[in-house]
């Protein structure tokens, strides 16, 4: 439950702060983490016995649909950090296949798919303080 409770925090300081200062991908990669992360939990099996011992179709279209967002952002900006939010996205679909690898126990399948969102965020953090910095140097050297 603390896990939860850590990510939670850290999404909603991350997020907040890209909504607020970010640019336009920014607070698309925002809005889109937010609602991936709280549509994930709608979606997740109420069975707890059951989670995670076959693939998580709802989730895996989450998952995907978070990805096409992220693809989207990468293919119009001329930045790198949404390639790297892209690729950890897609590594993130592809542990959805965990249950089709002999002997991957749940519990497993579970960690492998929630562990690329904490550096997802992170990355997205530093990336909006890189352009605060930017869009701020811009506005004070402009007079």
């Amino acid at each position: 439950m603390i896990r939860v409770l850590i990510y939670g925090a850290l999404m909603w300081a991350v997020c907040g702060y890209a909504l607020f200062r970010g640019g336009r991908a920014e607070r698309i990669a925002a809005a889109g983490i937010l609602v991936a992360t709280y549509a994930t939990v709608l979606v997740l099996n109420p069975s707890v016995a059951m989670r995670f011992r076959h693939i998580e179709v709802p989730m895996l279209l989450v998952d995907s649909t978070l990805f096409l967002v992220l693809l989207g952002i990468s293919l119009r900006s001329e930045k790198y950090w949404p390639l790297w939010l892209t690729a950890m996205q897609a590594l993130t679909i592809l542990t959805h296949f965990a249950p089709h690898v002999p002997h991957v126990i749940p519990w497993a399948y579970a960690n492998a798919a929630a562990m690329w969102a904490y550096p997802m965020l992170i990355i997205l953090g530093v990336a909006t303080r890189q352009h605060h910095r930017q869009a701020s140097a811009a506005r004070y050297s402009t007079g």
